[in-house]
């Protein structure tokens, strides 16, 4: 008799590492199947846009913003550590997100502007992680700023900095508040900012507030005549 509590609670015990285990199971193959999913319409959109470009009832430039949506999109299914690194102009890669983004902008009642940086802006990264991160802010900026939404990009030493303000009254957090809120289970706000910091880190990048205004800034390595010529 002694031992029978001693074998209730193994039982339970085991029941609920059993019951753990198939819920993370189950998330497994919902994370899977969601997958699939969502990459069969990426593609189908994907060949669409081209064949409508190859029919030249889209514009070129409109092209290049929705295949950059589009892929990021696909990209973000894949594991942020693998990461395709390249020489990214900043500008070109902005000019087809502003693009994009213009349109949701002007369907919540704000304006979105790329305002032209001072030099060159390239670093060395994945563009689609980059693309990944700068959508996420974007997005922050047009649902819970609004107005005047500018983008730009700015040199700051060995980094590059890109500078998303809007006509809102401010992050209502710290960028590193905000970021955890959504893993600690305080609600949804910040979850896209929680995304860009994440990607960002794989990348040499960080998230921060935007010193004397309201919005956020991302910073990136920025590529030097020491890294452009290997030896």
């Amino acid at each position: 008799m002694t031992f029978a509590p001693l074998l209730v609670l193994a039982a339970l015990t085991a029941l609920a590492t059993l019951h753990a285990r198939c819920v993370a199971r189950a998330l497994r193959e919902r994370a899977v199947r969601v997958a699939h999913e969502v990459r069969g319409p990426l593609s189908a959109a994907h060949l669409a846009l081209h064949g409508a470009a190859r029919r030249g009832e889209i514009a070129p430039a409109a092209v290049a913003a929705l295949e950059l949506e589009l892929r990021r999109a696909a990209h973000a299914l894949d594991d942020p550590a693998d990461a395709r690194v390249d020489e990214v102009d900043l500008h070109a890669l902005l000019s087809c997100q502003v693009h994009t983004w213009q349109d949701v902008a002007a369907a919540h009642g704000a304006t979105l502007t790329l305002m032209p940086g001072v030099g060159t802006a390239v670093v060395h990264a994945d563009a689609l992680r980059i693309a990944q991160a700068t959508s996420n802010v974007l997005a922050n900026a047009i649902e819970h700023g609004g107005g005047a939404i500018t983008v730009r990009t700015a040199l700051r030493d060995d980094r590059v900095r890109i500078e998303v303000a809007d006509g809102g009254p401010g992050l209502p957090a710290s960028v590193a508040e905000l970021v955890r809120r959504p893993t600690a289970g305080r609600g949804t706000r910040g979850r896209g900012l929680a995304i860009s910091a994440s990607v960002l880190t794989h990348c040499g990048g960080r998230l921060s507030a935007l010193p004397g205004a309201p919005g956020v800034a991302i910073d990136l390595p920025r590529l030097t005549p020491t890294t452009e010529q290997p030896a």
